[in-house]
Parts: C-alpha cells; sequence; structure tokens
C-alpha cells in the first residue's frame, strides 16, 4: 500500500488551507494531493468474469508534486531515459540562481524557471562549441530544482553532460577529465542570466516585489556582478546512469518523501535530510504547517516543464543521436531497480485467479460541474489480487503532470 503521510498531513490542516491566501498552481496542487486515490478522484470498477466478485479501485491524481503515484511514473521515467542516454562518460554540473533574487523568483517562478533552463544550456553549448574547449556538439539532459536539503528554496538546474561530443565533421570526440575550466563556466553563466534578466526588466515583462523599486532592482543587479556565482562540475562518471537515477527520485512526486517525516502531530513533527556539508543524516523540527507550506513553495508554476533535452539529447537530433548511439549503444542493457515493469500491472480474481474485467469507470467531477460516468450497477466487494503497482487510470487531473 502506498505511504499516505504527505495526504493525511495535507488532510489534517485542509480547514486552514482552504482560508489560506494561495496561488492557483497550489490550489490544484491541495486538490490533487487530497483527493488522490480516493473515491472523490474518481473509480474504476472491476469483476471475475467468472462471477467470483467485483471490486473498484480509485483513481490517481497524476500531479507532478504527489508521491502517491509518483512511483509509477518515475520508473517509467527512468526507463526512457536508459533509451535515451548514451553509454558513454558523463559529467554532473550544477547551476545556482544567487539567493539575492529569491524575493524576484516568488513573483516570477515561470519567467526565472525558463530563464535558468536557457541561461545554463547556453552557457554549455556555447563553450562547449568553442574551439579552445572541444568544438563539439554535446548531449545535456537537465532538470530543475527549486529546493535545498532543508526545503529551503535554492533554484537550481541539474545538467548531466556527456563527456565528449559530436564535431562539425561527423567525428566524436572525448573531452578527456575535464569538461570545462569553472570559472570560466561561471562568469559566462552569471553574464547569461543577468542579460536575459536585465531583457526582462526593459520589457517589463519582470513583476518586482511590494517592497523592491526598480532602482533597487537595477542596484541588486550591478552589483551581483561583482560577485562569484555558483557553478558546480562533478566529477567525470564513467556513465550517466547514477546522476539519472539521482534526478529521477525528484523529477516525479516533490522534494520529499513520506519515510522523512518522523512521529508528527498537531503540533511539531520531525524531518529527516542529509546534509550535504558531512555527509550525516539529520533532523528539522517543523510543525504541520511549515512543513505544508515549504511543500507548496515548491509546486512547479503552470506550464513550466522542470525536465528537459538539449543537444544530443534534444527530439529534434534524432539523426545525430542514432549515429552516435549505433557506435556506443545506449543504456537499455543496465537494471536500474528490482521489479515488474509498470506496463505489467494486472488484477486478479482471488477465488479462481482470472484476469479481471473493467466493467466500468466513473470520472470525477470538475470544477465546472462536468463528469463523464460509465458506471456498472450493484458493485462492491474487494476479492482482488493486485500485482505491481496501482494502474493511473484517468486522464482529466487537475494540473498538468510534466
Amino acid at each position: 500500500m502506498p505511504d499516505r503521510t504527505i495526504q493525511r498531513l495535507f488532510l489534517s490542516c485542509r480547514s486552514a488551507l482552504d482560508a489560506s491566501a494561495q496561488p492557483l498552481k497550489n490550489r490544484q496542487a491541495i486538490a490533487a494531493i487530497t483527493q488522490c486515490r480516493t473515491p472523490d478522484m474518481g473509480v474504476t470498477y472491476y469483476g471475475c468474469p467468472e462471477g467470483h466478485g467485483q471490486w473498484e479501485h480509485s483513481h490517481s491524481c497524476r500531479h507532478r508534486s504527489c508521491c502517491l503515484c509518483a512511483d509509477k511514473r518515475r520508473l517509467e521515467w527512468i526507463e526512457a531515459q536508459k533509451q535515451r542516454l548514451l553509454d558513454v562518460p558523463h559529467f554532473h554540473v550544477i547551476f545556482t540562481l544567487p539567493h539575492e533574487y529569491l524575493p524576484l523568483w516568488r513573483y516570477n517562478e515561470a519567467l526565472f524557471a525558463r530563464l535558468l533552463f536557457k541561461a545554463s544550456q547556453e552557457s554549455l553549448q556555447e563553450l562547449l562549441a568553442d574551439k579552445k574547449y572541444g568544438e563539439i556538439h554535446p548531449g545535456i539532459l537537465m532538470t530543475l530544482h527549486t529546493w535545498g536539503r532543508r526545503l529551503n528554496l535554492h533554484p537550481h538546474t541539474h545538467c548531466l553532460v556527456t563527456a565528449g561530443g559530436i564535431q562539425s565533421s561527423g567525428v566524436w570526440r572525448d573531452l578527456g577529465e575535464y569538461l570545462l575550466p569553472s570559472a570560466v563556466l561561471r562568469r559566462y553563466y552569471r553574464g547569461k542570466v543577468q542579460a536575459l534578466l536585465r531583457e526582462a526588466a526593459l520589457d517589463q515583462c519582470l513583476t518586482l516585489p511590494p517592497d523592491m523599486s526598480e532602482q533597487t532592482f537595477w542596484q541588486q543587479h550591478r552589483s551581483l556582478y561583482r560577485k562569484e556565482w555558483s557553478v558546480r562540475i562533478e566529477e567525470r562518471y564513467s556513465h550517466g546512469k547514477g546522476v539519472m537515477l539521482y534526478l529521477a527520485r525528484y523529477c516525479k512526486g516533490g522534494p520529499l518523501h513520506p519515510e522523512q517525516i518522523r512521529g508528527w502531530d498537531s503540533k511539531r513533527l520531525e524531518v529527516s535530510y542529509l546534509d550535504h556539508r558531512d555527509k550525516r543524516i539529520k533532523y528539522q523540527q517543523l510543525t504541520p504547517w511549515q512543513l505544508i507550506q515549504r511543500l507548496l513553495l515548491h509546486v512547479p508554476a503552470k506550464g513550466v516543464h522542470t525536465v528537459r533535452y538539449y543537444g544530443l539529447y534534444a527530439p529534434a537530433a534524432k539523426q545525430r543521436h542514432q549515429q552516435v548511439l549505433g557506435c556506443y549503444g545506449n543504456l537499455a542493457g543496465l537494471k536500474a531497480r528490482s521489479g515488474m515493469p509498470p506496463e505489467q500491472v494486472l488484477l486478479y480474481c482471488r477465488t479462481c485467479g482470472a484476469r479481471a474485467a473493467v466493467l466500468g469507470q466513473r470520472w470525477r467531477r470538475t470544477a465546472k460541474g462536468n463528469s463523464l460516468i460509465k458506471e456498472a450497477e450493484g458493485l462492491g466487494g474487494s476479492g482482488h489480487v493486485q500485482q505491481g503497482v496501482e494502474r493511473d487510470l484517468e486522464r482529466d487531473g487537475p494540473a498538468d503532470s510534466s
């Protein structure tokens, strides 16, 4: 059975959440998390073809911040990346947004997300295309994370970059043990973000916080040219599997696993986290309301894809990708984790072992009052056996889940 700790946490504060001021994206996340795998989200009815009973399964919300239905989609994502990622060495690069820009981020989440992706991508691709740094066309898988270990606001991109790429002649060139000079990459990235932010401000696309004037913004903008920005290049990996599996944990289901919540009641709870400085498990104490607010802080902006592909991994580079794939292969042969593949999920009758048949479906009622009902009469009971994770059967979740 799935761990419903986070769902129960949200339900315990539902009245306070309903009364609080929340943006639309948070309202959608709250509705999805609290209703996931309950009758409110819709139901699919099953029955034994031999007449031994009927039963029902509630639908999943498929929201990208819901951990209840994340496991299946995470497995699907891993399988897709094993087909995409080349079996060549990779580097892991992390680009961080300076914390001075956090107040601006809160009022411009979608704009800053696109800006951060664009600056990270162009910094890597343009430098690696330079003759001094290899003159190559690499493959890049990039994800956006907005949280730190303690669930604080900490926007950054994780980039999985091939340690080599195709040159204009069509020949693959390996970069060796070093991707790029870190100082050069930091300054190039800083210039990219600053230029994109300046352009957004001049085009009046930037919303300033109520306590920030235009003069204060431009002063801050100029001052950050004198600061060293955080860009970290990790050591070279023999292939991209390890980093990809690390990113998969956070691509679906939000920043917190239910097992990190320990012994909560109406007044306090403990959340475990790994301190990256000394690699030790530590605990922070929060109230349930504080934890919910931190989780809602990281609900992605509507319409913003938090995983993107560039270079050889971009959908438009299929021909080049196939060329390299023929020489080096992909990660399809590597086993990511044990268990049944997500597509092999079936229900069986406990009495005779026959595969269950779908008798009908009832879809959740939308905000406009429209619903699609395909329902069988007189269904009930629970005589079934389920193999693997539960199927995600609905198609009209409250928010996009890309």
